[in-house]
C-alpha cells in the first residue's frame, strides 16, 4: 500500500501542496496522514498512527524529507525503522526512492553524515568537560540544598494549602525536583 505523510507547522503553513501530491499519486485520503505541528514537536500523532499501520512492502511518500524528521538524527532513526521493516521511502522534492540502488546510496550517505555529525558533537562535548575539569569547575547537575529539599517535602506532604507552584517559589526548587524527591520518599499529597 502507498501512504503519504504530511506535516504543516503551527504557523498555518499551507498543507495544500502536500495533499495535492497525494491526489496526483492516487493515494486515497484514508492513507494520508497529516500532523499540524512544528517539526520541533516530538508528539506527532498522525505519524505514530501511520507507523502502526505500515506493513512490509508498503511505501511512504513525503513531499520532502524534512516533513519526516525534526533533525537529522530523528530522520535517520525513522528511515532505519522503515528499512528494517522493508518499507520504501519516496521523497518527491529530493527525488529519493529508497527501493532503488541510488536511493539506498543516498540514504547511506545521509547516515554517514549523521554519524560524523554526532561524533563531532560528542568530541566537542568531551573537550568541554575536560576543559572544565582542568579549571576545577564542577560537572553535572548542581547539588540540591538538603534543607530546602526537606522544607519542600514538609510543605508537599503536610500543607496541602500550598500549591506545587507556591512550593517552587518558596524553595527555589523545580517542579520535577519536588516530584522526583516526593516519589523517592513515597510521599503523596493529602
Amino acid at each position: 500500500m502507498r501512504f503519504l505523510y504530511a506535516r504543516c507547522s503551527t504557523k498555518q503553513q499551507n498543507e495544500d501542496r502536500q495533499l495535492e501530491a497525494a491526489r496526483k499519486l492516487g493515494i486515497p485520503e484514508s492513507q494520508v496522514f497529516l500532523d499540524k505541528a512544528s517539526g520541533k514537536n516530538a508528539d506527532r500523532p498522525a505519524l505514530k498512527d501511520m507507523l502502526s499501520r505500515l506493513r512490509e512492502g508498503d511505501e511512504v511518500y513525503v513531499t520532502e524529507l524534512s516533513r519526516l524528521g525534526r533533525n537529522t538524527r530523528d530522520l535517520l532513526d525513522l528511515m532505519e525503522t522503515f528499512k528494517n521493516k522493508k518499507i520504501g521511502i519516496h521523497s518527491l522534492s529530493e527525488d529519493i526512492d529508497t527501493s532503488t540502488p541510488s536511493g539506498e546510496l543516498v540514504f547511506s550517505i545521509f547516515a554517514a553524515v549523521a554519524t560524523f555529525q554526532r561524533q563531532i558533537i560528542l568530541e566537542a562535548a568531551e573537550e568541554g568537560r575536560e576543559a572544565a575539569r582542568k579549571q576545577g569547575k564542577p560537572l553535572g547537575r548542581p547539588k540540591v540544598d538538603a534543607d530546602k529539599l526537606d522544607y519542600a517535602m514538609h510543605l508537599f506532604s503536610d500543607d496541602s494549602s500550598k500549591s506545587i507552584k507556591q512550593i517552587c517559589e518558596l524553595t527555589g526548587l523545580s517542579r520535577s525536583t519536588i516530584y522526583r524527591e516526593a516519589e523517592k520518599r513515597g510521599l503523596a499529597r493529602a
